[in-house]
């Protein structure tokens, strides 16, 4: 059946032009014969004929079943691969014996690609993750892959669609999408496939409070899912520590796994995990689920000291003000920010900064800029100057800089006690010597040096001079030769008092012996050189060493020891000393002074405080507070605002070196305690909400925020920091919804543990965690037969069609619709060159009469 439409009819008014040619032609005065005018007029009639309904754009529709197919197949990790090569060869076949008047072919996933043929869909580029011009397979759309169909029909065709899937769509509302395609008539077909595997277990869900009390027994509950009936063992681990563990018996299908237990002790986010272990388990990837609870109990800090020994003086008495601390050393430091997010502050004592790594020290930056953690360095003899924290993320961190404000660099003079006697003969000795020279070339020029070797008697290398000369002092110490046996005494009495005529600012002695010596007064020639402000550090090397006296030198002597079984450390060693000699030390007693009382002095009476012993020299920041000076008016205690977190500086230290005398003072506990308080991070509002709960591949952000007089919090700027598990930081603006009620969604795309942070005075800056253990696609649940089924039936298609039913048309037509203008319009063109060619013609001429 066909039948002709017109869009517009004023074009025939063009018409009027016929009659004018006709009559043009009976006057014409061209020499043409009257059959060439008739066949040119006509001609020109028919072009204007042409134009007229060309213009009147003339529609013929023809009836029929034209059909337009369009096969969707579900690529996504759920469904097993030998499946996808099966649902090729089904489409090739169906197609090929239906012959469609239109067909198209389209891979899906998380996004829909749509080609032309079958051959470029099987070519399809796929990916785990979203990619341009790839088929994301982390996740299963069916809604947004039928959307995509339909804006790929022929236009005017019976459309259908064939869905090719597992049924097991985790992204999307399909519900939303089923009214419109009744709407549009689109008659979905649906055909099963099989999952990736019939042997996988997984571990679905974890079900915990969202708050739990330290130390008390909570209720927990693991989901497992098992394709088969399996011997297992569940385990359930906090961090490290495993809490809980039962060997179970799986059966088909959907499993709960119930334990009671407890987390200890802090407060913290705990990131419960939940592990789940089969034999043989063809797919492992899914076996591991984590879920993140508050955990309510004594604030939590990190205590990093440089020097173990003594780092039992301030985590005792921080444990005195219920505190928990836990104390390591540098290299123990985490990096993770969600190991760090579990502390409240983090203390950095006397660490030198070649113990760090820039990721740990980037870590203290995000934790405190974006956690709103609590941040306090102490000094002490490895935190020092320009060969320190400075021009680093610690210092971009902290109220001061290291740069020394001072405009004169200090001098340094220092004299290296050598034992050459015959046990150093060999490696130690030339190790001993690199070393030494080694130490000149750290040294400015105008600073003095000079090497003392000793046996039984002594002999000074070279005489006290600039190291300037650095030829000649390489030169000396390369000619020191073993022999003899071990004097200390003597050599270093003498390098005692040829360093006392020097005027330098810093004077520093390094003793290096592998040998006993006989008995002398080294505690006070010790404590006299140090009473001259002349240092003292000590290298015992080798077992034979006699480490007491040397321990007891350093100490005497104000300065540090070393012991080296290995000899190789030695000129590592050296550059240690030398670095810390030309540092910002400062070790002269003094009193702290309060340039600004605050909440942290509180029931302190500071002016009653002990001397501290040293510090080290820095200049605060311009917008840093400096609560106390020293009595040179450098920062000794500076704090500031840094992101969302607090951070403080504390130029002395915390232990038996410079604040030996503050050890044994009463307020030495409280006064830590109320920093630490006062620095770390703020405890929650109570009546703020913030909840973070993953939904799909989402995180859903929620905020219900009431006064405490029961009103709506409305029109709070909220804001949330998101600190994705590789440490990129974003913000995120949360829209207020409804009365008091803010909420947003911020999808996930990375494994691991993502921190959620709320921004803003107003919000109480409480986190919350949320693990990201692995994409819903691995959930290998059995085709859902029930949504594959639904659909066919809601659209008018069938279920599992064995494939003529798809092209069959139930009776139903439709009418293509062929636009004749082209056509119309080509003909008058083609006319228009014949009525030209008729111009230079002479046509139907009388022949002419015979001679």
């Amino acid at each position: 059946m066909t039948r002709l439409t017109f869009e517009t009819y004023w074009p025939l008014i063009f018409l009027a032009i016929i009659p004018y040619l006709w009559g043009v032609q009976r006057s014409t005065v061209v020499d043409l014969s009257p059959a060439h005018l008739r066949l040119s007029t006509s001609v020109r009639s028919a072009i204007v004929l042409l134009l007229a309904l060309a213009l009147m754009q003339p529609v013929l529709y023809r009836s029929g079943a034209y059909m337009s197919v369009v096969y969707l197949l579900d690529v996504s990790q759920s469904v097993a691969p030998s499946e996808i090569q099966k649902a090729f060869d089904w489409i090739r076949r169906t197609n090929d014996e239906g012959q469609p008047a239109n067909s198209r072919f389209g891979a899906f996933a998380s996004n829909c690609m749509v080609f032309d043929t079958l051959e470029d869909m099987t070519h399809a580029p796929v990916s785990m993750q979203p990619a341009a011009g790839s088929v994301d397979k982390s996740r299963t759309d069916i809604a947004a892959a039928i959307d995509r169909a339909v804006h790929s029909f022929a236009p005017n065709h019976l459309k259908r669609v064939v869905l090719i899937s597992d049924g097991n769509d985790n992204s999307g509302n399909l519900a939303a999408v089923l009214p419109r395609l009744k709407m549009d008539n689109v008659r979905v077909y649906t055909v099963p496939l099989d999952a990736r595997s019939n042997r996988d277990v997984w571990v679905e869900a974890v079900m915990a409070p969202s708050t739990i009390t330290s130390e008390e027994q909570f209720p927990l509950e693991v989901h497992v899912y098992s394709q088969l009936d399996s011997a297992a063992e569940v385990e359930v681990k906090d961090g490290d520590k495993v809490l809980s563990k039962r060997s179970v018996h799986l059966t088909k299908g959907l499993n709960r796994v119930a334990f009671e237990t407890s987390v200890k002790g802090e407060t913290r986010t705990a990131v419960l995990e939940a592990n789940v272990k089969v034999a043989d388990e063809p797919f492992v990837e899914n076996n591991v689920f984590h879920e993140s609870a508050a955990v309510l109990g004594r604030p939590r800090v990190l205590y990093v000291e440089g020097y173990a020994p003594s780092a039992r003086y301030l985590r005792e008495a921080l444990g005195i003000e219920g505190l928990l601390v836990d104390a390591v050393n540098p290299q123990a430091m985490p990096s993770d920010l969600t190991v760090l997010d579990s502390y409240d502050a983090i203390i950095l004592s006397d660490v030198d900064r070649k113990w760090l790594s820039n990721a740990q020290m980037q870590a203290i930056t995000t934790y405190v800029r974006d956690l709103g953690g609590g941040f306090i360095l102490t000094g002490g003899e490895n935190s020092y100057g320009e060969g320190g924290y400075s021009k680093t993320a610690v210092e971009e961190v902290l109220p001061v800089t290291f740069n020394a404000k001072k405009n004169e660099p200090r001098s340094v003079g220092m004299v290296v006690v050598l034992d050459r006697s015959g046990s150093m003969a060999g490696q130690k000795m030339e190790l001993a010597k690199e070393a030494t020279k080694a130490a000149v070339d750290l040294l400015k020029d105008d600073d003095h040096f000079v090497v003392v070797a000793f046996e039984y008697n002594f002999r000074w290398v070279s005489p006290v001079q600039q190291v300037a000369k650095r030829a000649e002092i390489k030169e000396a110490i390369s000619s020191i030769q073993a022999v003899g046996e071990t004097n200390i005494y003597p050599a270093l009495k003498d390098a005692y008092l040829r360093l006392g005529e020097t005027k330098d600012d810093v004077k520093h002695v390094i003793l290096l012996s592998d040998g006993q010596t006989f008995p002398e007064d080294f505690q006070g020639l010790a404590e006299k050189m140090a009473a001259d402000k002349i240092t003292v550090s000590t290298i015992a090397v080798g077992t034979v060493a006699d480490r007491e006296l040397l321990a007891n030198i350093a100490k005497w002597g104000k300065g540090r020891t070393y012991y080296l079984e290995d000899a190789t450390k030695v000129p590592q060693v050296f550059s240690q000393e030398t670095e810390m000699a030309k540092s910002l030390k400062e070790d002269e007693p003094f009193r702290p002074v309060v340039k600004k009382t605050v909440e942290a002095f509180k029931g302190l009476d500071l002016k009653e405080a002990p001397q501290l012993l040293g510090y080290v020299a820095t200049k605060s920041k311009p917008t840093a507070e400096v609560l106390l000076e020293t009595s040179a008016h450098d920062p000794l205690l500076a704090r500031w605002q840094y992101g969302l977190g607090k951070a403080v500086a504390f130029t002395s230290d915390v232990k038996d070196r410079w604040a030996v005398q503050w050890l044994r003072w009463k307020g030495y506990s409280k006064f830590w305690s109320q920093l630490v308080r006062e620095t770390m991070r703020r405890q929650e509002d109570a009546s703020f909400d913030f909840r973070v709960a993953r939904e799909g591949e989402d995180a859903r952000i929620s905020i219900n925020a009431i006064q405490k007089d029961g009103r709506f919090r409305n029109r709070l700027q909220a804001q949330v920091r998101v600190i994705a598990p590789d440490q990129s930081v974003s913000v995120i603006d949360v829209p207020q919804i409804g009365p008091g009620t803010y909420e947003t969604r911020v999808p996930l795309k990375q494994k691991g543990s993502y921190i959620f942070r709320a921004v803003g005075n107003e919000t109480g800056s409480p986190a919350r965690m949320l693990a990201y253990s692995y994409p819903d696609e691995y959930h290998f649940y059995p085709a859902n037969l029930e949504k594959l089924r639904t659909i066919a039936t809601e659209t008018g298609g069938v279920f599992q069609p064995h494939g003529p039913e798809i092209f069959d048309s139930n009776g139903e037509t439709t009418a293509i619709p062929f636009p004749l203008w082209r056509w119309l319009t080509a003909m008058a063109l083609v006319l228009y060159i014949g009525d030209v060619l008729l111009r230079r013609l002479r046509l139907f001429e009388p022949a002419a009469p015979a001679a």
